[in-house]
């Protein structure tokens, strides 16, 4: 990659940052912002900083004044003020960091365009009449605010200190005492949280009265759901490995939604997991791992010596296949009570999923996250090898494997059914999601056209996020011509 083309990456993700804050986190989910609320003294005169914006290739960090009463845009006809900035800024700066060079006036746009919106918001506010509260409302949001406070305070104390029956009043005062003082450098306080409660209550009402008349209908959700099925065929009908990704993103929660169209070659796995003592199961892996190692010199045909070598100096710790399978043995042995139980259960009916409840450890099986089991194909690379192999070593559906060992200890494996190829069901817990995606999506284009028809004007004190994108731009095509 050239120089060229990494730094029009650079300047791209940058501006997928700021879309992302400005867009989602404060058009349409400003609480992320309003958890931390800065201070200024009236007094003051603040110091901002901000990259010099000249032509010199080497543009130097400087500094300008801005005034707390310095106007830096108008929003319908109100100004916005450098002290709202600051105080964005400051928020901005608790929740991504301090900016290096590169990113520091871009910082300070974003706490311009926050501020602005803050305005926008408090505008529509008292134009539709739903800024003032009652007390009984100020209270339920007070004693929301307050309980997240005390458990930002208890999480810090559990997680610093050792807390016993014996730890004095004054000891567990002093606990507190450091737990909001962390907190308060970070820009939080009691007061403060109880303010951003405040704060979004206001936006949710704004967002709630202008997005009243938004609906769904059956029709767009069967849309939603055939494409999103037509688009998932086409990645996953024949990619297996996507498959896999996809899956493994879902179950770690870097997705939100499993793929929409299966493959074909997928079974329901249930299994029952039993722990096995540590001291064996570490005797069991270390002999494996190193007969598969030696198994791996074999195959490259090492050279003379090496084997010579191995002969003469470590004959005596070379493993062999007779080793393994008796630590596996060992393994099954110290389990072997527990596995007798088991099929004598099943052998006078007792269901596979009550044995799992009675004797599994393993959270996804005994959760019920999974109700209908771990999807597993031949390819799986998502679960170990031997349970993979475990699940294909049975033919019929509802037959039970023969205990297998791996790493988290022996499996006990059902065949539990075949994973239907093809589009997921369309259930109503589905119709519910997307539903919900719809409604999202429209009412993001709702509050984005409230904020694009807002007359926003900018004094030139900061530059705006589009103003820097647009100069930026314009300098790229400098250079390429």
């Amino acid at each position: 990659m050239s120089q060229e083309q990494n730094g029009q990456d650079k300047k791209f993700k940058q501006y997928q940052i700021i879309i992302i804050i400005v867009a989602v986190l404060i058009i349409l989910g400003v609480a992320a912002f309003f958890i931390i609320r800065g201070t200024q003294e009236e007094e003051t005169i603040s110091t901002l900083q901000t990259l010099d914006t000249g032509d010199s290739e080497d543009a130097a960090v400087t500094e300008f004044q801005i005034g707390l009463e310095d106007v830096v845009a108008t929003v319908n006809g109100e100004a916005v003020t450098g002290d709202e900035v600051l105080t964005s800024y400051e928020r901005v700066v608790n929740y991504y960091g301090e900016p290096d060079t590169d990113s520091l006036e871009l910082y300070y746009a974003v706490a311009m365009e926050e501020a602005i919106t803050l305005k926008l918001i408090d505008l529509t506010a008292a134009e539709i009449g739903v800024d003032e509260f009652t007390q009984e409302e100020l209270d339920e949001l007070y004693e929301t605010s307050d309980s997240e406070w005390e458990y930002a305070l208890e999480n810090y104390v559990s997680y610093n200190f050792d807390i016993t029956d014996e730890t004095t009043e004054e000891e567990l005062a002093a606990a507190y005492a450091e737990a909001e003082e962390y907190y308060g450098l970070m820009g939080y306080s009691k007061d403060i949280l109880r303010e951003s409660y405040v704060d979004n209550e206001v936006f949710e009402r704004v967002k709630a009265e202008l997005c009243k008349d938004v609906t769904v209908t059956d029709d767009e959700v069967q849309a939603y759901y055939d494409e999103a099925v037509a688009d998932d065929k086409d990645i996953y009908e024949f990619d297996v490995d996507a498959y896999e990704n996809q899956l493994l993103m879902y179950q770690y929660g870097y997705a939100d939604q499993e793929p929409w169209y299966k493959p074909e070659g997928y079974r329901y796995i249930k299994h029952i997991l039993l722990e096995v003592d540590e001291t064996l199961m570490d005797e069991y892996t270390d002999l494996l791992a190193r007969y598969e190692e030696q198994m791996d010199a074999e195959d490259t045909e090492e050279d003379a010596d090496t084997e010579e070598d191995a002969d003469t100096d470590t004959q005596e710790d070379l493993v062999t296949a007779e080793d393994v399978d008796a630590a596996k043995a060992a393994i099954i042995a110290s389990v072997q009570d527990t596995i007798d139980e088991i099929n004598q259960k099943i052998a006078e009916g007792v269901s596979f999923d009550e044995l799992m409840a009675e004797y599994g450890t393993d959270p996804g099986m005994t959760s019920g996250s999974y109700p209908d089991g771990y999807e597993v194909s031949l390819a799986s690379y998502g679960y170990v090898t031997e349970f993979v192999s475990a699940a294909f070593s049975v033919d019929e559906i509802g037959e039970i494997s023969e205990p297998v060992i791996s790493d988290y200890g022996v499996h006990i494996v059902q065949y539990a059914g075949d994973v239907p190829a093809g589009p997921v069901e369309l259930t109503d817990d589905l119709k519910s999601v997307i539903t919900e995606n719809l409604l999202d999506d429209k009412n993001n284009t709702v509050l984005n056209e409230w904020y694009d028809t807002a007359d926003i004007q900018y004094t030139g004190i900061i530059r705006s996020v589009q103003q820097i994108s647009e100069d930026e731009e314009a300098e790229d095509a400098e250079v390429v011509e």
